[in-house]
């Protein structure tokens, strides 16, 4: 249910499916009030047909209304965005306002007729015309909402990156063989870098972001963000790389280790990668840097002088899961046990105990 409640980051979004969830059942209890089962199906189906079409009708209104607007005032003369799209869009919203305002009353009343024809058409009475009215506005109302909001955020977020995207293809300078070639700069060691070309770097990362170039090349911007101590920037960029290319479960866990060593975010860190074993569960590595991140958190309480009871507690926590964590670990991979011995960030665990404990529980 949580994979499924967050779809997207924004709260309304969710809100909104969570509304949908409880009307549709709302519309099962209804249905279940029915005499016979063969009824029921009909009953049923009917609403459900109802609540899809209210919700595709009203989804069909809010992308006109939020369909974001733009212009080619940045690109060069030879290439152009299709318009037509938004001018398709700012024409028929422009016309339904207007027939809207003019033609209200009429409308109320055609709407009111065709639920009345429809209840009767279900079992030639007026008794399901509050419930078919309810269904229709407030699926009308959800779909609206739903797409609305995702054109005036996720559509219009994809439409400025697709922009920005094209102005750097289109841009002189990137064509330019004299200028600063970022692919070129990534491609050689880091120590041979000046200190001006680190700042281009930089001004690279701030003008386009993290996501412009190819997934390995991402992974070295990464590498030279860390070396630079842009520590935010680093993980971004690790995250990035592994989310262009799944295949690439190491970047996942750089960006995890980044926000917890140098960061100090246990709590993202974690999240990411409890994540990431959901959909990965025999992959060692990452249960070794979850075991990592709790013990890297526990040792920073340590020297706390604030030791009441919920701190303590806290500690026990925080230990426990560490040596739950690198026992899973070890049970996936044996091979971790001779980096665990040399690993700082497993100060004061038993790693030889853990690991014995590990091989007895694959031996049962």
């Amino acid at each position: 249910m949580k994979k499924i409640i967050n779809i997207c980051t924004n709260k309304y979004l969710n809100y909104t499916l969570i509304i949908f969830i409880c009307t549709s059942l709302f519309c099962l209890f209804y249905s279940l009030n029915t005499e016979c089962f063969a009824f029921f199906i009909h009953l049923f189906s009917i609403l459900s047909i109802l609540q899809l079409a209210s919700f595709i009708l009203g989804s069909f209104f809010g992308f006109l209304f939020g369909f974001p607007a733009h212009n080619n005032i940045h690109f060069h003369d030879k290439y152009q965005r299709n318009s037509s799209l938004k001018e398709i869009t700012s024409w028929l919203t422009k016309i339904i306002v207007g027939v809207t305002l003019i033609e209200l009353k009429d409308i109320v009343i055609y709407s009111k007729f065709f639920v009345l024809k429809l209840s009767f058409y279900i079992d030639h009475s007026d008794r399901h015309f509050i419930i078919i009215s309810s269904i229709i506005g407030i699926f009308f109302v959800l779909g609206f909402i739903v797409l609305y909001i995702l054109s005036v955020t996720t559509i219009f977020e994809e439409l400025v990156i697709n922009d920005r995207n094209i102005d750097f293809l289109l841009n002189d300078n990137n064509m330019n063989p004299s200028a600063l070639n970022i692919d070129n700069l990534l491609n050689t060691n880091f120590s041979e870098i000046s200190n001006v070309n680190k700042q281009e770097i930089l001004k690279y990362v701030s003008k386009y972001g993290v996501n412009r170039l190819e997934p390995l090349l991402t992974k070295r911007l990464a590498k030279f963000l860390l070396a630079m101590k842009e520590f935010d920037i680093a993980s971004k960029a690790y995250e990035s790389a592994y989310l262009r290319n799944k295949e690439d479960k190491y970047s996942l866990l750089n960006s995890c280790f980044i926000k917890s060593k140098f960061l100090r975010d246990f709590d993202n860190s974690n999240k990411i990668l409890k994540e990431f074993l959901n959909e990965n569960p025999e992959f060692a590595p990452a249960y070794y840097n979850l075991a990592c991140n709790y013990n890297r958190e526990f040792v920073e309480f340590i020297d706390d002088d604030d030791d009441d009871d919920d701190d303590s507690n806290y500690k026990l926590k925080l230990k426990e899961k560490a040596k739950e964590y690198l026992k899973r670990a070890f049970e996936l991979d044996k091979g971790l046990y001779s980096e665990a011995l040399k690993d700082s960030e497993l100060k004061g665990l038993e790693v030889d105990r853990i690991f014995k404990e590990s091989k007895k529980e694959n031996i049962e």
